[in-house]
């Protein structure tokens, strides 16, 4: 099932969801898409907490409390549960996925009491079930932050496999925009703040679970003053490192990312020091290489774009354009990497230097005409974010670019391996 899928897989896809959710802390919205199935079994229905904002008029009343006692509400829950007991893994659990989230999205139903459904249900079923653990995955889409305070207690007294499905839970509250919840401030605060104190100090319980561990920084770190966060990312490391061999420096490079782009101040203060540490050791290419990775995800990110401030644009194009690769049309392999990163750094310069007076679409598209290696065109327009009819809407110029990439093709010959690229994208135009 997708949250098994999820839990398991938490550890090896961490750094690239951690970069999703400091995207998500950076442009203040609630999207959580989180509908991971095997290619092997059927897209199973999901709903994410975007909808709900967009349904639920209202998603953002949080100031009430949530009541039991209801005897409708627990025999509805009831039934749930005895539903989701008997079709969980099997072809039945859609119908109950359809069940589940035609309620959540009614909007005649409250947000508190579909929350108590929720919470009714986990505790019938067990947190340290993987049922439990399911249902947690849409209680999560509510940001129950009603619940904060028997999140935390919760939290220090469950499996490190439950704890990982509640910190699911407790980050969605982290997430929430203070100024949209319809919600005491200063109450807001404490809960947000007790969740951080709790998860934080589980670090030295963390025994021998790295999984665990390292999925508690990704949580903290984007919610801790910058000071705090990087000397509990440090202190970790070093315990870990002591304990269990050299951390992985994949792992260390996702969680320092995450660190140094977590919010204003980290992108303002450590950033640069981090780009000018990585930059002076030829060593770090792995921590380059994640750093770049992380960057590209996030400037293709509109919404961030049009709020970043132009020191951060600076920073970050200084680091990527000096690694612009060259790429050899002669040469005997295919260099996917090469012309992975070429595309990806060309959207990135056109994304960080467009603005009123130049969009980023206008940019790209001075490139395109502007390059006279016709390999690198035919990557930018393959790899072009924008519809190559809008892109280049003039079928003269079009057609003009098609027949000289076809040319180059027919220069190349079948023994080139670059010589498809050119004959697909010529097509394509």
């Amino acid at each position: 099932m997708r949250v098994d899928m999820k839990l398991n897989a938490r550890l090896l896809l961490g750094i690239s969801l951690a970069v999703i959710l400091v995207v998500l802390y950076f442009i203040s919205t609630s999207t959580d898409e989180n509908n991971i199935n095997s290619p092997d079994k059927p897209t199973t229905p999901f709903i994410s907490q975007s909808e709900l904002i967009e349904t639920l008029p209202d998603f953002y009343v949080m100031d009430k409390e949530i009541s039991d006692g209801d005897k409708n509400k627990e025999i509805l829950a009831n039934n749930l549960v005895s539903k989701i007991r008997h079709s969980f893994g099997k072809k039945d659990m859609l119908d109950f996925e359809a069940e589940l989230i035609a309620i959540l999205k009614n909007p005649a139903i409250s947000r508190q009491d579909k929350i108590n459904l929720l919470w009714t249900m986990v505790h019938q079923l067990g947190v340290e079930t993987e049922q439990g653990l399911y249902v947690l995955e849409y209680m999560a889409t509510l940001a129950p932050v009603e619940l904060s305070e028997e999140l935390t207690v919760l939290f220090t007294n469950v499996s490190a496999r439950a704890k990982l499905g509640l910190l699911y839970v407790m980050e969605s509250i982290l997430r929430l925009d203070n100024t949209a919840a319809k919600v005491s401030a200063e109450h807001l605060a404490q809960a947000k703040q007790q969740m951080l104190d709790t998860i934080s100090a589980q670090l030295v319980n963390v025994d021998n679970n790295v999984e665990l561990g390292f999925s508690i920084l990704e949580t903290v770190v984007g919610y801790l003053p910058f000071d705090q966060a990087k000397l509990l990312i440090d202190d970790h490391f070093m315990t870990v490192s002591g304990e269990q061999g050299e951390t992985s420096r994949a792992t260390k490079a996702g969680i320092y990312n995450r660190l140094a782009l977590a919010n204003p101040v980290s992108r303002n203060e450590f950033l640069p020091q981090y780009i000018e540490s990585l930059s002076a050791d030829p060593k770090k290419t792995i921590e380059k290489e994640a750093l770049r990775q992380d960057l590209f995800n996030i400037i293709k990110i509109d919404r961030f774009i049009a709020k970043a401030p132009q020191e951060f644009k600076n920073t970050v194009k200084d680091f990527l354009v000096a690694e612009l690769p060259k790429i050899e049309v002669e040469s005997t392999e295919f260099n996917y990497d090469a012309v992975m990163l070429y595309a990806d750094l060309s959207i990135a310069m056109a994304k960080l230097q467009g603005n009123d007076l130049h969009s980023s679409e206008s940019l790209y598209k001075k490139q395109i005409n502007n390059t006279t290696n016709l390999l690198e065109q035919a990557i930018l327009l393959s790899r072009s974010p924008y519809e190559l009819n809008t892109l280049l809407p003039d079928e003269y110029t079009r057609l003009q670019i098609s027949e000289r990439l076809r040319a180059e093709a027919k220069r190349l010959g079948d023994s080139s391996v670059y010589s498809s690229l050119l004959r697909d994208v010529a097509k394509q135009l």
